[in-house]
């Protein structure tokens, strides 16, 4: 069988629970049929174990708060299923995580609801921390053996500014890519742009020709945020971040330049009509079906694009946005995304919280395994050893791409991430208003007004 195969099965092997709001999910160990058992996982991450006094037959059930879309769903199921070889007792309630900056678990504290467990970022735990609705997780790092896993230069991860940690982290460091399918431009004589100019002309040369230039979900906000950071960090690679903290206003030469070239793109039609209530299904879609050239999503989505088009997929290894000549001089490696404050988080209200945080340290982990099995996703945040895992082809890109993170900067950062969300929420509604169509001064006083009224808060 081949390595393709292989991942197919593995794709397959876990159950799905159907999902419509809040699901309970009994999820039963895998079977043998590809999938790596429970002496393999463990072998490779150290799953299993670290918590012997633990009464493993304890019957509970759990309240989770996390990504359940259809690109991560089988990720949770095989992260819930790890947990059950230990807890064959536990289930979850699962309850999709909301694109919605926070609000879903800033009201659920505010009502005293909070979820035993939540995937959390650092929006969210600037706000949960502030109302003592986190559990400060630092013994319990070590007590899970959590702490002994972390990669070397993801020691620091779960900690958060007050110095408590908040999160059994699960996410390395991800980049926002724009990729391009090298056959629409092959076929359609364009050359693959390297700078802005190339670009504009490229994305008028596709309108003509009937192709979308890119493709864009902009219903979730980070999307955007990227696609404005590719801009504005040609001039300050800060980018967004500096602006949510007051320390720069678009009205300055740099980012004035930055949102001029963003509007011309924009107005002239770069993305898909509809894309701000376009999701990820329909604008993967555009793009692999070769309706539109380029496409902009995280590095996650290697494995995904490289499975439908193979050896056409490429992407920028840096944003073509620099002015013309000026290439390497203007932040050639600055790159939308970075290491991010993300993982397991629990409620402080839970019972007994070390089973909670040894289920939590397992779910934890086991995501990181999961994003490798299922994405291909090579582990970073923790110590994953991979060779005792499943046969899993990494997709060259993939590969290419784990070396380009070495070289990427990341001194900006996610919209969901900001630590300002009176910045970030209405931020994200105002870039939303830009794809629609705005003038370029419009939209500079409009961010201003932003930064003078909230930019610095936290």
């Amino acid at each position: 069988m081949n390595k393709k195969a292989v991942g197919l099965i593995l794709a397959g092997a876990v159950l799905s629970a159907a999902l419509t709001g809040c699901v309970t999910s009994k999820i039963p160990a895998q079977n043998n049929q590809g999938q790596p058992d429970g002496e393999t996982v463990a072998a490779a991450s150290g799953t299993e174990g670290d918590s012997a006094q633990a009464d493993t037959n304890v019957k509970r059930t759990l309240k989770l708060y996390a990504h359940y879309g259809d690109s991560e769903r089988e990720i949770l199921d095989y992260a819930m299923a790890k947990v059950q070889e230990k807890y064959p007792n536990v289930t979850f309630e699962v309850e999709a995580h909301a694109q919605d900056d926070g609000q879903t678990l800033k009201t659920r504290a505010a009502t005293g609801d909070m979820p035993d467990i939540a995937h959390v970022n650092a929006g969210d735990v600037e706000a949960l921390s502030a109302s003592a609705s986190l559990m400060d997780l630092t013994d319990l790092l070590v007590e899970t053996g959590y702490a002994d896993k972390l990669a070397e230069s993801a020691k620091d991860t779960p900690y958060y500014d007050d110095g408590k940690a908040y999160i059994f982290p699960d996410a390395g460091a991800q980049a926002i890519l724009l990729y391009y399918n090298k056959k629409v431009f092959a076929d359609n004589n364009i050359e693959i742009p390297t700078n802005y100019e190339e670009l504009a002309e490229a994305a008028k040369q596709l309108k003509a020709k009937g192709v979308i230039p890119c493709a864009l979900f902009a219903k979730e906000g980070f999307t955007i945020g990227a696609f404005f950071d590719m801009f504005a960090m040609k001039y300050n690679p800060g980018g967004i971040k500096a602006l949510s903290e007051g320390e720069a206003h678009a009205s300055e030469e740099g980012y004035t330049k930055a949102i001029e070239k963003m509007m011309a793109l924009v107005n002239d039609g770069f993305f898909q009509a509809g894309c701000t209530s376009a999701d990820y299904e329909t604008a993967q879609n555009l793009f692999t079906s070769g309706q539109a050239a380029m496409f902009i999503n995280g590095d996650w989505d290697i494995a995904s694009l490289t499975q439908k088009l193979g050896g056409d997929l490429g992407y920028f290894t840096s944003y073509p946005m620099a002015d013309a000549g000026m290439e390497q001089e203007q932040n050639y490696y600055a790159f939308s995304g970075g290491y991010t404050y993300e993982g397991y988080a629990i409620s402080s209200d839970t019972e007994d919280p070390a089973l909670v945080a040894d289920v939590t340290a397992i779910l934890a982990e086991a995501s990181v395994v999961g994003n490798y099995l299922y994405t291909a996703k090579i582990p970073t945040v923790i110590n994953v050893d991979t060779s005792a895992l499943a046969d899993v082809e990494i997709p060259p890109l993939a590969l290419v791409e784990g070396e380009e993170l070495k070289n990427m900067v990341f001194e900006t950062a996610w919209t969901h991430t900001l630590k300002n969300v009176e910045f970030s929420t209405p931020f994200v509604e105002l870039l939303q208003e830009m794809l629609t169509g705005m003038e370029t001064q419009e939209a500079i006083d409009a961010i201003d007004e932003l930064v003078d009224s909230v930019g610095g808060k936290r």
